[in-house]
């Protein structure tokens, strides 16, 4: 028997980025208290920041984890098979998970590559980053009884794909794949940066420059 694994889906993990963490752990709490009501996209409870776009980035501590998650996602984008190509990061966004908080099952529409950073996180349980298969494959899983006739559980029949975060961590996945964050169950705060990135042909380029 000859198994073949069609249409994979990459998620690319980088560990130790080793950016100057403290500086943007004190940026981070310095835009929270300009605007401590924040937004509510996906999230239940805790608190996100609004949208910071790639040229304000230039002037703040975030500009050392834009431009570290830029190298990563060029060498992820290269595994991944992109050819005379360009990338660039849509927008970037701070996300602080308290206790009880979590996020939504979701998708990044308009990006290519999405990803988060995990800048801090406590000592106690504070919620993983989960990654969902088709709904459609999960509700064939049920008509085989609900699961149970599943003997094996692993990569190639499982409906959920745990991430455990660990801090200094950069995680990169395709922007289309639904993803949500579990309760957190810490009394600390879980401080984590996301982000979009869109491609661009080089030809586009030539046409089309800047």
């Amino acid at each position: 028997m000859k198994t073949e694994l069609i249409f994979p889906t990459p998620v690319w993990k980088f560990n130790n980025v080793g950016i100057d963490r403290q500086s943007l752990t004190d940026f981070v709490y310095f835009v929270k208290s300009e605007d401590p009501t924040g937004r509510k996209q996906s999230n239940h409870g805790g608190w996100q920041s609004n949208d910071f776009i790639d040229i304000v980035m230039d002037n703040n501590p975030l500009k050392e984890i834009r431009d570290a998650i830029m190298e990563r996602a060029y060498a992820a984008a290269d595994e991944f098979g992109f050819n005379e190509y360009r990338l660039k990061i849509i927008n970037l966004w701070i996300n602080i998970n308290t206790k009880g908080a979590f996020n939504h099952v979701h998708t990044h529409p308009g990006g290519v590559l999405s990803g988060v950073y995990y800048l801090k996180l406590p000592k106690c349980f504070s919620g993983n980053l989960i990654f969902m298969r088709d709904p459609n494959y999960s509700q064939m899983k049920e008509y085989w009884g609900g699961g149970d006739n599943v003997h094996r559980e692993g990569h190639i029949n499982e409906t959920e794909h745990n991430v455990y975060p660990e801090e200094d961590q950069l995680v990169i996945f395709p922007a289309w794949l639904p993803h949500s964050v579990s309760v957190s169950s810490s009394d600390g705060d879980r401080i984590s940066i996301s982000f979009n990135i869109t491609a661009f042909s080089n030809y586009y380029h030539e046409i089309y420059p800047k």
